[in-house]
């Protein structure tokens, strides 16, 4: 399924430095880490990206053990075999077989994960008691609400970067949708529910430091318990990956383009509904993937009068869907509440100015000089300054140039999978110095 460009690229291993890294003091030993990172895989996007590039950031000169669930087994081994890695040491926490089926529907997906972590304390303790680790680090999910194995080891615990906390703004849901309404309204009742969570209060109170991915997630860890909370992205890009960014030639058109799931709370709708406002006699605008969303969206381009000038790709092969990329000029991502946003740093790696909403990880990634970041007031004023900024873009083409440039900047300098090895070894050398 395309959900960004990063799920579907080619098996490229991930270049970055093995040499030792300058510890704080040169007499220092390396530490011993373990990492529980429920989703941890190589060559993919999302969640299991997270978990593999923070396992590799952090065995650049030593090693590290990871527990991650056997789903993960066969791409992992290949590639530990393929490379000739022997610093990412990795243990499978395999659950029940009566339990598999909670795979199938999203909701039970949480209660497996849930039931994960209560069930993979047994393993870390073992592995614990076998190495003797220095501190212990939750990776993956990524999410605030639900407790790690990690917080029951009694040794200095790092929490995150975490996500969830995000919240569509008041009043935002109109058009969604009666299923849209539903799913927002049980995602906040098990927010709600998992909040109350002796287990989770246990998780908080026991991190050393606990990361959050935006400000809103932050606000809910706080309330939990944490001692020590920073806020930093959990995502990151190799600089090279897409392949040529020069603009592409010069044809009087403007091509704006949104990436990702249809999904109700990506706003895949505002962004129609503004570019109908804008009135571009020579705008374009692209919407590249599928979902359940689908025919509400093209519905919608049909009462707005735009057919002509919207194109559904549909889910589309990794080439394809970067040749897309390549050919617009202007990513548009007005999502309610994203915690990261790979689609993002992939557009400004490209040179493509962002216009997003002020939620979440876009309000982290996207600033004054890179793009659009939106604040959301209300519906209304959200679509006029949306149309706005589209008007402007299209019509300054040095302006896209600026801000493009700036966002390539930005994405290869501060966001980068190559920049771990260092910022995770300077963490986990605070953590651990505080005994």
């Amino acid at each position: 399924m395309f959900i960004t460009l990063s799920e579907h690229r080619p098996p490229v291993p991930v270049q970055a430095p093995r040499f030792p890294l300058r510890l704080s003091t040169m007499s220092e030993r390396p530490l011993k880490v373990l990492q529980i990172a429920f989703a941890c895989e190589p060559e993919r996007g999302s969640e299991p990206a997270v978990g593999w590039h923070c396992a590799y950031a952090a065995s650049r000169d030593k090693p590290v053990w990871v527990i991650t669930d056997p789903s993960h087994r066969e791409r992992i081994e290949a590639w530990l075999k393929r490379h000739d890695e022997r610093n990412i040491r990795v243990a499978y926490h395999a659950m029940p077989s009566w339990t598999q089926w909670m795979w199938r529907i999203q909701f039970t997906v949480n209660l497996y994960y849930y039931l994960w972590n209560i069930g993979a304390v047994k393993l870390a303790k073992r592995l614990h008691a076998e190495h003797r680790f220095d501190l212990v680090h939750h990776v993956t999910y990524v999410r605030y609400w639900m407790p790690s194995a990690g917080a029951a080891l009694g040794i200095p615990f790092v929490w995150g970067p975490l996500g969830g906390g995000e919240s569509a703004p008041p009043g935002f849901l109109r058009g969604v949708g009666l299923k849209g309404l539903f799913e927002e309204n049980l995602r906040a009742a098990m927010r709600w529910v998992f909040e109350c969570d002796p287990a989770l209060k246990r998780t908080a109170k026991a991190s050393t430091v606990a990361v959050a991915c935006s400000e809103d997630t932050a606000t809910r860890m706080r309330r939990l318990g944490v001692k020590d909370l920073r806020v930093m992205s959990s995502i990151g890009i190799t600089p090279g990956g897409l392949g040529d960014h020069t603009p592409r030639p010069a044809d009087g058109k403007v091509r704006f383009i949104s990436v990702g799931r249809l999904l109700h709370w990506k706003g895949f709708h505002f962004g129609l509904e503004a570019f109908a406002k804008a009135d571009l006699p020579n705008g374009e605008f692209v919407v590249v993937g599928n979902g359940p969303e689908m025919g509400r969206l093209q519905a919608l381009v049909d009462r707005l009068g735009i057919r002509d000038k919207v194109t559904f790709t549909g889910e589309l092969p990794w080439r394809d869907g970067l040749k897309q990329f390549q050919a617009a000029d202007v990513l548009v991502h007005p999502s309610l509440h994203d915690s990261g946003g790979f689609v993002l740093l992939e557009a400004m790696e490209m040179r493509k100015p962002v216009v997003c909403l002020k939620l979440g990880g876009p309000g982290v990634y996207v600033n004054e000089h890179t793009g659009y970041a939106i604040p959301a007031t209300s519906i209304p004023q959200v679509i006029d300054d949306l149309a706005t900024a589209m008007r402007q873009l299209a019509a300054d083409p040095d302006l896209r140039q600026r801000l493009g440039q700036a966002g390539h900047a930005r994405a290869t300098t501060e966001f980068t999978w190559a920049r771990k090895p260092q910022d995770t070894e300077r963490l986990y050398r605070e953590v651990v110095g505080r005994g």
